[in-house]
């Protein structure tokens, strides 16, 4: 099972979760393997050019199979024709937070400062063109305004300097964010995801804050190579599924920031359409494109 990032990130974690009960499921064992490199890309092309037998398998996110191409001007793999859609695992919920110093304690009142001071709100993301940039871009475009991008080089840089004040806001997931805002670090004014969240069920999404159509989540799902024999693809559906529902594995993926949800090739196949369209879209109006 091949991984896009390096051992002990969030995808390689869960990853690993899976392949041991996996394993059990299918009657063999499973070896991870870590081709971590430009945003998930390597893992990716590497997945794609694997023999469809069903003995290599790529375990993917939403950053190397929908974010990536569709910014990039060229991309070694397609993220539909390359491979064929096994199951989608569990989705990752976003949340927007501020530094305390940010006069605005609700996404209503955050949108009417950024309103008044167009191109002077900043808000922090791990990179162009990673996902946090877009969805701060697509915020912008949903709420009519125009926010300050700074890009940093990675996830912990833009933590930090979010929580100096150097930025003033940022979208990253809940299992991030969420140890700074309970140490009083950060304030959370919101989820992107379609409904509130078991860990901070608090939160309101952007709907009920008054950002209607404004839902973002991550997500990781498994795929097979393209040319992979239908029969192979259902038996590993199957399995998956089965390790899905147990609640030792849900619970475990919960507490990593996944939600399980476990579609099937045809639903995850019309999901990952759909989120190419929104990034691509996202990517024209933003006026984002990288080499």
């Amino acid at each position: 099972m091949i991984v896009g990032f390096a051992a002990g990130g969030g995808t390689d974690t869960a990853a690993r979760l899976l392949a041991q009960d996996l394993a059990a499921e299918l009657g063999q064992p499973i070896v991870i393997d870590n081709r971590a490199g430009a945003g998930g890309m390597i893992g990716a092309a590497a997945g794609a050019k694997a023999p469809a037998d069903g003995y290599t398998l790529f375990f993917g996110s939403g950053s190397e199979l929908t974010v990536l191409p569709a910014l990039k001007k060229v991309v070694s793999y397609d993220p539909l024709k390359s491979f064929r859609p096994v199951t989608q695992v569990g989705t990752v919920s976003f949340m927007l937070v501020a530094h305390p110093s940010v006069p605005a304690n609700t996404v209503g009142e955050l949108v009417t400062l950024a309103r008044a001071k167009p191109g002077q709100v900043s808000f922090a993301s791990y990179g162009v063109g990673s996902t946090n940039h877009l969805i701060g871009e697509l915020f912008a475009i949903k709420t009519q305004t125009k926010l300050l991008h700074v890009p940093y080089k990675g996830s912990a840089a833009a933590a930090t300097d979010l929580i100096a004040g150097e930025v003033q806001m940022a979208f990253d997931t809940v299992s991030v964010m969420r140890p700074h805002v309970q140490a009083g670090r950060l304030k959370a004014l919101g989820v992107l995801s379609a409904r509130r969240t078991a860990q901070a069920p608090d939160l309101p999404t952007m709907a009920e804050a008054g950002v209607p159509d404004l839902v973002v989540e991550g997500w990781l799902g498994v795929m097979a190579p393209a040319g992979t024999p239908d029969a192979i693809v259902q038996r590993l559906e199957k399995a998956i599924g089965n390790v899905l529902v147990t609640p030792r594995i849900a619970e475990a993926l919960m507490q990593r920031g996944v939600k399980v949800t476990s579609e099937g090739p045809e639903a995850f196949r019309a999901f990952i359409e759909r989120d190419l369209d929104k990034w691509r879209n996202v990517a024209q109006r933003a006026h984002i494109e990288i080499e």
